[in-house]
C-alpha cells in the first residue's frame, strides 16, 4: 500500500527532473553560427523590414541596429547565392559595411 501512495510522488519528481534538464538543454540543441545565438540568418531579409528605404534610412544615419541589420542582409546574400533577391544586388549594403568598419580583419594583440 505504501508504494501506491509513493508513485505520484516519483511521478512528479520524474517530470520536474525532465523539465530542468529541457530547460538547460534546449539553448543548445539548435545548431548555431553565431557563437551561442540563435541562427537568424535563414530568414528572407523582406520579412526583417529591410525594404529600399530602411537601407536609405540607415545610410543616413547609421545606428548600431543599422549595423547589424546591414550584416544580417550580407550574410543572408552570402548563404543564397545565385538566387534573384533585389536587396542582394543594393550596392549600398556592402558600402556600408565597409564605410562603417563592420568587417575588419582581427588584430593580434598577443593574448
Amino acid at each position: 500500500m505504501a508504494i501506491r501512495r509513493r508513485i505520484p510522488i516519483y511521478l512528479v519528481i520524474a517530470m520536474a527532473f525532465a523539465f530542468t534538464i529541457y530547460f538547460f538543454v534546449s539553448p543548445f540543441m539548435y545548431g548555431s553560427d553565431q557563437s551561442g545565438q540563435m541562427p537568424t540568418l535563414n530568414q528572407n531579409p523582406d520579412s526583417l523590414s529591410t525594404l529600399t528605404s530602411d537601407i536609405d534610412a540607415c545610410v543616413s544615419t547609421p545606428t548600431s541596429d543599422c549595423d547589424q541589420e546591414m550584416l544580417q542582409i550580407k550574410n543572408y546574400c552570402n548563404n543564397n547565392r545565385g538566387q534573384n533577391i533585389p536587396v542582394c544586388s543594393d550596392v549600398r549594403v556592402q558600402e556600408y559595411i565597409d564605410s562603417r568598419g563592420l568587417e575588419r580583419p582581427i588584430i593580434n594583440t598577443g593574448k
